[in-house]
Formats: C-alpha cells, structure tokens, sequence
C-alpha cells in the first residue's frame, strides 16, 4: 500500500512537475513571442514617418546670439505653426539622423531651410528656401557650412542652385494707374487707401520695394504679410507669396534630393560636400520671419533607399587644384608685400591642401572664424617663355602675384551674377617665364557677414606647361 501510495503521489508530482514546466514554457514562448513582435513593430514604426509636435520636449528653439527662446506656436494661414523670427533656430531634441526623409509645410519670404547632419552649431548640411525667387534659377539652395560661413556665393547653379514654384494666390487686380503711387520706402496714404479698397490692408510702417520694372514688393513685418505687384499687359495684379507650400528631402549618403509640391519628381538633386555621419536636425530662418507646420521624419538607415546619381563631368586639368596655404593674418594694407616675405620665410607653417571635385577651393574648410586673410601659392613650370590666360573667381578680395609682381589687386563685382562665383569672373594674362614660375595670391573673406571665402582658377592652356 506504501508503495502504492508513494507511486500514486510520484505520479502526481510529475505530472504537476510537467505541467509546471509546460506552462514555464509557453510562458516563455509568449514573451518570446511578444518580444520578437514589440521588436518587429518597433521597426516597422521606425521605418514610418513621425510626427514632431513643436513643445519643448521634441524643439530648443535659439535665437541668432544662441540665447534659448520659448517656443513661439501661432495660428498663421489656418494651420498651427512654429514662428521663427530673423535669425531663429530650432533645434530637434535627443535625436540625430544620417539618411532620413522629412517632410513639412512653410512660409518664409526670405530662406526658411532645413539643417541636417548638424556636428555642432558651426558645422552643418544646408538647404534653403528663396521664396521670392519662386519660379527662378536660384529658389533653392544647397551650401555646405564650415565654421560657420554661409558660401552661398561660392555653391550656385547649376549644381547647387535650381528653380521650383512655391504656392501663391492672387488677391486683387488693380488698373495700370496705380502704378502712379508706387514709390521705394515707406508705403504712402494714397496707396494703403487704393489696397484697402480691395480688402488688403498694410500698416503705416510696411515698405515697398522695386523689384524690376513690372514687379514691386510690398512687405510689412508687423502683421508678418507680403506680397507682389506684377504688372500685365491689361492692369497690375497683387500677389500673396505667404502660401504654405509643401516639402521634402530625403537624404541619403552623399545624395539629398529636394521635393516642392510634387512630391514625385524632385526639383534638386545634389552631392553634398561634407562627411556622410549622422547628426542634429534644425529648422533655420535667415532673414524676415517663417513659419513651419506639418514636420515629421522617418529613418532611412535600414539602406532599402538610394538617390540616383547624377552624372558628373570631369574637371578639367586646366584647373589649379593644389596650392600651398598659409595661417592666417591681418593684412597690412600699407605693408602687404613686406608681410609676404615674413610669412613665407616660415615655410613649415603652410600645409597643402586641395579644391574640390568642382575646382572650388572653399577657404572656411580649413580656416575658422572669417577674420583676415591667407596667402595662397603654387608653382608653375614653363617649357618657354610664354602667356598664359588665366581665369579666377573669388571672394571677396584677391591680390595676385607672380615672380613677386602685382599683377591684379581687385574687390568682386557684387553686379555680376549677384556677386556669385564662377570660374570666368574675371581674365589676367600671366607672363610666364621659361622654367620656375612662383605664383602667389592673397585671399580676403567677406569679413562683414563671414559669409564667402574662396576661389576657382584655371588657365587657358597646359601645352608646355606643369603645374605642381
């Protein structure tokens, strides 16, 4: 009976011992389960576009001195916005990107843009917005931004530049007459009169601004409004640029292709100049005030997307591509050449560096802070005594030397292009001499906005010649 018994009860043990396990086991298997799933769906909701409400847990908004602001959110145009005032910037909190899509809708008058790739708040990838440019060659703009320049003159179009058509509306129309009231500065009576009879209205301090010869612009930063008069073959029609327009950028490796409105076909597609890494991202507004609305990400790092590469010509050898640079100094404006012979004479200080894949050399990628100028210099090697045309772009202002003669001391010409840089600026003749030739220049940035310093040179011909 006792063994009857103990049998009896080895049994039940078991049996409880193997239930336990069965359900230790399926316990298991559920978290298991339920692990892999969370997982799964974690990455799922990665891959998926998120939104980025503007509160201070996802934005650090700063304004142009890097002081922390509050988060200004309005009603602009029926939709609940982000306010950036001139100089403004917000921050995405806690998160860094590589390759990414965004998405949002803005206004800005003047270059609203997107930060990525941000490494500090000197180093960033830019993209941004002429608005006012709507429908011309340079209504977007890529720059890459070292130590904190902005070389919008020395990245232009083609490749850096391009045209799309941001939203706008048509207000009202008014008869050729009232061209009579359009005058630069502060907006009149007479014309505030003859727009409020049409239902729009301007403050006493809004300004008008001739635009060309059938385009005025009229922009009032108290009620944060513009707009254009464009005149027609029949009368002058007023246009409202403050339209949401929508936008997206997907970025990936060294590509980033940029979306306005049709988010099918992008109206820019470019290289970008500094190292593929992840970094911050950030809402930016140069200039007037913006406003954005609608902003969410998704995570591109899964590699599933790629940006077709543009074709890419070959620069030509005609172009100079290394030169010598110095440290930089404060130019002697009396004394210049008497500070070349000192500099030069400490020849370790110098270090080579190389131009772009453009023939750019973009000084700000090795000299921080916009301060002064450097000296730059290379060798040319001349089979005979020869001339050598030579064609440099530059900013902002070059002396050029050769065998230690002044051969060009000039500022850029701010008329041309807009002051952009192009390789044809500007022509000189180079004297060459049979064998060693020294040819040495002086590099001065735009020291007043810190925004370009650079230049582009290449020479007419190589027949008998060697650069180093």
């Amino acid at each position: 009976m006792f063994n009857n018994t103990f049998e009896n009860y080895q049994s039940i043990v078991i049996k409880k011992d193997h239930i336990m396990r069965t359900k230790i086991y399926m316990l298991l298997l559920c978290c298991t389960l339920f692990f892999q799933f969370s997982c799964t769906q974690k990455r799922k909701n990665d891959n998926q576009m998120q939104e980025l409400p503007f509160t201070q847990f996802q934005w650090n908004v700063v304004d142009k001195e890097g002081n922390e602001q509050f988060i200004d959110t309005v009603e602009y145009n029926d939709k609940i916005a982000l306010h950036l005032p001139k100089g403004h910037i917000a921050y995405l909190k806690n998160k860094t990107f590589k390759d990414f899509e965004i998405e949002f809708d803005v206004i800005g008058f003047v270059m609203p843009g997107l930060g990525f790739r941000g490494q500090d708040k000197e180093n960033y990838e830019l993209i941004y917005f002429r608005e006012n440019s709507s429908n011309k060659k340079d209504a977007l703009q890529y720059i890459p931004i070292f130590n904190g320049s902005l070389p919008w003159q020395l990245y232009n179009y083609p490749k850096y530049e391009a045209s799309a058509t941001f939203m706008e509306e048509k207000i009202a129309s008014f008869p050729l007459s009232i061209e009579n009231y359009l005058k630069m500065g502060v907006i009149s009576d007479s014309l505030r009169l003859k727009l409020k009879e049409k239902g729009v209205g301007y403050s006493p301090n809004a300004q008008v601004q001739l635009v060309n010869e059938k385009t005025w612009g009229i922009g009032d930063a108290e009620q944060f409004k513009g707009s254009f008069l464009r005149k027609t073959a029949t009368n002058w029609e007023l246009w409202n640029p403050n339209v949401w327009s929508h936008i997206k950028i997907i970025v990936v490796g060294d590509r980033a292709s940029v979306y306005v409105l049709d988010m099918e076909v992008p109206k820019m597609t470019v290289k970008l100049k500094r190292d593929v890494k992840a970094g911050d991202i950030s809402l930016r507004n140069q200039f007037f005030d913006a406003f954005f609305t609608n902003v969410s990400i998704k995570d591109l790092g899964d590699g599933t997307l790629s940006i077709k590469n543009n074709r890419e010509d070959v620069l030509s050898d005609n172009y100079i591509k290394k030169w010598q640079i110095s440290p930089k100094f404060i130019k002697n404006e009396n004394g210049t050449l008497s500070q070349l012979d000192s500099i030069q004479e400490n020849d370790a200080t110098w270090k080579s560096v190389e131009t772009d894949v453009d023939g750019l050399l973009n000084v700000s990628r090795f000299i921080g802070q916009m301060k002064g100028s450097v000296a730059l210099k290379t060798t040319i090697h001349s089979e005979s005594k020869q001339d050598v045309g030579m064609h440099i772009g530059f900013a902002k202002h070059l002396i050029v030397l050769l065998n230690n003669e002044v051969i060009f001391n000039k500022e850029m010409d701010m008329e041309k292009e807009e002051g952009r840089v192009f390789v044809d600026n500007e022509s000189l003749n180079l004297n060459l001499l049979q064998g060693k030739n020294n040819l040495l220049m002086i590099l001065t940035g735009d020291e007043q906005y810190q925004q370009n310093w650079g230049i582009i040179a290449k020479l007419d011909k190589l027949k008998g010649i060697q650069m180093d």
